[in-house]
Order: C-alpha cells, then sequence, then structure tokens
C-alpha cells in the first residue's frame, strides 16, 4: 500500500511540474516587447520576435480613446464639443501619449490578447493596460471625458505648460497646430520654458510682428559666428589624410532612436559590410542597434574572424542590456570576470580593429543613445596597419584575459607619422596618460585648453588647468550635467580659480573625454579625466598632433559653446529636470534615479505664480 502510495504521489508531482512547465512556455510565447508606443491606442509589439516593427505588429487597443497630438478635423470637433479649443486638445494629446510611453516602454514585456475584430487587450506585471488609461485624466468615451473633475484638472496643468513644436534644424518654435511645425521633421513638442532663448516665434502661427530694419553694426566676431552657422547646416565630420574626425551633437537630437543614420553609426556598418577577414572590439557594453547586429551576423556567416571583450561588473552583469546577447552572437567573446583584486576596475573602451589595418575609436558606446546621436560624442577612423598593430597587441592581452592591472605596457607607440599628423596612442592602466602625456601639454600651452568632457574628477588634471588659467590661457570646460552633481568633481574648484565651466542643459549627454590645444594638439579617446580613468580602468586614448583637426573640433566647441546659456557659467543643470531642453519628454533616466520624464520630480509641471 505504501508503495502503490508513494507511485501516485509521485506522478502527481510529475504531472504538475508538467503543468507548470507547460504553462510557463505559454506564458514566454505570449510574452512580447513592445517596440514603439504611437499613441495611447495603437502599439508596436514584436510578436515575431524578430527586433523589429512588421506590416501586422502595429496593434489597435481595445476601449482606448483619447485625444493626439496630431491634427484632424475631428479632433476639432471634439475638442468643440467638450469646450476646449484644438490647441489645448493637441497639448492633452501630448501628455496622454507621454503617460502610454511611461506605462509601456520600449522594450517592456507584454502579453497580447486577440479579439476577431482585430482589437486587442495589453496586460503587463498582471496590470491590464486599457484599464490603466481608462481610469486616467486622459480617457474619453463615447466624445466625453470619463472622469470630468480629473479631466479639468489636467487641462490647467497642461494650458499652464505653453506647450510649443519646437525644430531643432531651423529653431523656431511653432503652435501646436501650426501647419509648418507639424510638417517639421526635425521637431520636439516642449514647453515654453524649454525653448532655447536663440529660438525664433514662427511667423505664422505666433502672430510676429515684424520690426523697423535698424542699420548694421559691425560685428567683431562675426568671422567665428559665420563658422558656427556653417557647422550648423553640415554633418558633424572631416578628414585629413588617413584620419576622419566624428563630432555628434547633443543639442540637435533631443530624442534617442535605433535607426542608423548618423554619420558615425552609417560609417561603422560600412566598415563591418566591408570586412574580408577579421573584426576584433573591445566594448564597454552594447545596446541592439539592428543595423549593426545584422551587419556582425552577416560578417559571421561570410567567414569572418570575429571576436569581442567586453565589461562585466562585481554583480556579473553589464550596464548595457544586449551586452551579453551580442556575446551569444559572437562565440569568441571575453568578459573581464576579474580577480577580486580588479572588482572596482571595468573594461571602459570603445574600439574596433577591422582586417588588422584600420583602427575605430573614441568616446562613443555602442548603444543606440551614442549611434543615434543623442549623447555628444567624439570618434576617430584612423586607417593605419601601424596603428591597428599596437591596438591589437591591446586588445590581444585582454583577450587572453590580461585585464586591468594584469596587463603589460606596450612600447613603441608614440610620435607615429601618419601623412599630416602625428599620432601616439596610450592605454590605461599602463601609461598613466594624464600624468605622464596630457599634464605636460596642458603646462606647455599658450594660447587655448578647449575641455568638452563627461567628468572631471581628477586632481593633478584639474590643478595644472587652474595653473594654465593663472599664467594666461583661454581654459573653457563644458561638462555633463549628471557628473556635475558628482560629489568628486572638481569643476566647482575650477570655477572659483576663474575657469569657464558651463553644463551642458540638454537631454542628452556630454559624453566626449577630449582636450584641444593651441590649435595644434586633439586628445581623443575612452578615458575620462579621473583616477580611475587613469590608473584602474582599461581606456585607450589618442594624442593626434594635427592643426586642421584641431581647428575643426575648436570651432564644434565654440558652436557648442555658444547653445548653452550663460546663466549654466555658475549654476549647474538638473539634468532630467526643467533645465535641460527635451529631458522630461524623451523616454530616458537621464539622472540614473530609476524616474523617468513625468515620473521624475524634477519635470513635474512648474507651477505658475499667478
Amino acid at each position: 500500500m505504501k508503495t502503490i502510495m508513494k507511485k501516485l504521489i509521485s506522478l502527481s508531482i510529475i504531472i504538475l511540474l508538467l503543468i507548470l512547465f507547460v504553462g510557463f512556455n505559454l506564458y514566454t510565447k505570449s510574452s512580447y516587447k513592445v517596440l514603439k508606443v504611437y499613441s495611447p491606442s495603437s502599439v508596436a509589439v514584436d510578436l515575431n520576435n524578430n527586433g523589429k516593427i512588421d506590416g501586422n505588429e502595429t496593434l489597435t487597443i481595445k476601449d482606448v480613446e483619447c485625444f493626439s497630438s496630431k491634427v484632424s478635423d475631428t479632433q476639432k470637433e471634439l475638442a468643440n464639443a467638450i469646450g476646449i479649443d484644438e490647441e489645448t486638445a493637441l497639448a492633452m494629446g501630448f501628455f496622454a501619449e507621454t503617460y502610454a510611453k511611461n506605462l509601456l516602454g520600449e522594450h517592456k514585456h507584454v502579453q497580447v490578447k486577440t479579439f476577431e475584430n482585430g482589437e486587442v487587450e495589453i496586460h503587463f506585471d498582471g496590470k491590464d493596460y486599457s484599464k490603466l488609461i481608462n481610469i486616467s485624466a486622459y480617457a474619453l468615451k463615447n466624445g466625453k471625458p470619463v472622469n470630468e473633475q480629473a479631466f479639468k484638472k489636467q487641462v490647467e496643468i497642461v494650458k499652464k505648460a505653453q506647450l510649443k513644436i519646437y525644430n531643432n534644424k531651423s529653431d523656431k518654435y511653432h503652435r501646436l497646430n501650426c501647419k509648418y511645425g507639424q510638417m517639421a521633421h526635425d521637431a520636439v513638442i516642449l514647453p515654453k520654458s524649454q525653448i532655447p532663448k536663440t529660438a525664433k516665434a514662427c511667423k505664422f502661427c505666433e502672430n510676429v510682428v515684424k520690426k523697423a530694419k535698424t542699420p548694421k553694426k559691425e560685428d567683431k566676431n562675426a568671422q567665428e559666428k559665420a563658422i558656427i552657422k556653417k557647422i550648423t547646416s553640415q554633418s558633424f565630420k572631416t578628414s585629413q589624410g588617413n584620419i576622419k574626425l566624428f563630432l555628434t551633437d547633443l543639442t540637435t537630437n533631443l530624442t534617442p532612436h535605433k535607426s542608423c543614420t548618423t554619420d558615425f553609426c552609417t560609417t561603422l556598418v560600412k566598415q563591418i559590410n566591408n570586412t574580408n577577414s577579421s573584426i576584433d572590439m573591445a566594448l564597454y557594453g552594447y545596446t541592439d542597434v539592428l543595423d549593426v547586429t545584422n551587419a556582425l551576423k552577416h560578417a559571421i556567416q561570410r567567414g569572418v574572424n570575429v571576436r569581442m571583450v567586453y565589461d562585466v561588473n562585481a554583480q556579473g552583469s553589464n550596464f548595457y542590456p544586449d551586452t551579453f546577447r551580442l556575446a551569444k552572437l559572437i562565440p569568441d567573446s571575453k568578459g573581464d570576470y576579474g580577480d577580486s583584486q580588479y572588482q572596482s576596475s571595468i573594461m571602459h573602451n570603445k574600439f574596433f580593429i577591422f582586417d588588422k589595418k584600420t583602427v575605430l575609436t573614441g568616446s562613443a558606446n555602442i548603444s543606440f543613445t551614442d549611434l543615434s546621436g543623442f549623447n555628444s560624442n567624439a570618434i576617430v577612423l584612423i586607417n593605419s596597419p601601424e596603428i591597428a598593430q599596437i591596438y591589437e597587441q591591446e586588445f590581444e592581452q585582454m583577450y587572453n584575459n590580461h585585464f586591468h592591472g594584469k596587463k603589460v605596457k606596450i612600447e613603441q607607440k608614440e610620435n607615429i607619422l601618419l601623412g599630416e599628423s602625428i599620432v601616439s596612442v596610450y592605454f590605461s592602466p599602463t601609461d598613466k596618460a594624464i600624468t605622464e602625456k596630457i599634464i605636460p601639454l596642458i603646462n606647455n600651452a599658450h594660447k587655448y585648453i578647449y575641455v568638452p568632457a563627461f567628468v572631471i574628477t581628477h586632481k593633478r588634471f584639474t590643478q595644472a588647468l587652474i595653473n594654465a588659467k593663472l599664467r594666461g590661457v583661454d581654459v573653457r570646460i563644458i561638462l555633463d550635467a549628471t557628473n556635475a552633481r558628482n560629489q568628486h568633481t572638481t569643476h566647482e574648484t575650477m570655477r572659483k580659480n576663474n575657469i569657464l565651466v558651463k553644463t551642458e542643459n540638454y537631454a542628452g549627454k556630454m559624453h566626449a573625454k577630449s582636450i584641444l590645444i593651441d590649435d595644434n594638439y586633439l586628445i581623443i579617446g575612452s578615458m575620462n579625466f579621473s583616477k580611475s580613468g587613469e590608473s584602474r580602468n582599461d581606456e585607450n586614448i589618442l594624442i593626434i598632433e594635427n592643426p586642421y583637426l584641431t581647428k575643426y573640433y575648436k570651432d564644434f566647441f565654440n558652436y557648442l559653446w555658444q547653445k548653452i546659456p550663460d546663466i549654466w557659467l555658475t549654476k549647474n543643470a538638473a539634468s532630467e529636470s526643467h533645465d535641460s531642453l527635451g529631458s522630461c519628454f524623451d523616454g530616458i533616466d537621464n539622472d540614473f534615479d530609476g524616474k523617468i520624464d513625468s515620473a521624475d520630480s524634477g519635470c513635474m509641471p512648474v507651477k505658475s505664480n499667478h
């Protein structure tokens, strides 16, 4: 009898496990990634798990009705019936779309239930998306607000925000129902308080009265302004000889995207596609950009030997979510699973070596925020077997599990003549590049030192800049807003010593790690100006002696400097707040506090004084 009971219990457990397994499989198969939220009632979901939006993957959500940020006659009639003007209805539509994006977000996993009429229900984290929308202040039913009191309260908030369409390209702002604003491709919707002071009102929709022309005064800075104007109308790339320089502009792209349209991204894909034998890459991390992923897949398929080293933190993870997926795609991958001695060190490089003759390196991570130009970065492409061989030696050390303090110093990598340039290559932590190479250049500067930087905490570097200022050198710094609030930042010390430091006030990051000196030296790479960047992490830095490239980057620096208001010379912009242009509507956690856009306290509606 006992034997029979044991068998029955064992059989019951097996059946239960089988049910759980089947249930888990059914759940997994019905769980899909959200690719894009078009509106509260229209969402693109990756039903076939191929990472891109196909024709049948834009879903209409059941029982969801809200205003839209797009102009239509139907919406205008509905607004009139409810008793609000068209512009307020468009603003309510924009807030509703933002609310929907915050609920679903890109890449959130959802469950989809399909109905015979083509409509669907979406569930996530045990919640019904339709119900959440329908209890919100934005919900409409049969042409009327579902919650009239909440709707009226939200209308007041929306009116105070004074939303405008801001066109980055033309530097003009429009009313929400302006046909020219609606037609603009390079545009975002922002509160009027976030519109740049330089922006002009659209003369067709903002009732601008033309002022009488006054005689033009001679402009002493006309030449510099002409250069800056030229920069704004062209791609931010230039080349001389075997070196191409790419600069990305955080002031003109206020929302990141996964389309590979920047010169940097298209160049990377082209290099991968044109590689014949080998690609070696050292990446801090990766977020999936389909064109890059596919290019790497095709390279492997056609027999290219692709190898990768990447960062793994003390918890066994990576800052970027798709890094381990890329490592699975590339079997020849090594993470810096280090000894306990090096747990505070990171593999922070961002370089590629193509066919052992071309190097792509700089400050940009292979992430959608950097590849789309949302963040400001500096990248160089160098066609030189000699430079490539130096990077190969560094790569081989890491590939053979000699990361961080286990590496040995590579010799014969300085003063390499490359056409019009003299190039020196340095690696951290072996070369102590800040102390032994960069500070001596700062000490010998005579005219100017311009530093676009993600972070500055290195004390000896800071003191060298202060000393340069004291002897009359023009020292200017553009610093990332988030890192201006780092407890170790030294920028306030520099301000006290009369160095001009501006914190950027845009949604994206100032992610460059560059220095420009006296129209002669261009310093560029992955290394932040910190003790860990110099002495602990795996990094690479180039010192390029080239007047043309340095002057080009200087003009770009001046262009950025002019676009950041002077108020940020003495104050620090909050990176996710009304201080930073576009940061409350970009879908990004700009200040790394786990809260995005309207969920962040810095993005709460500004209270009126009236």
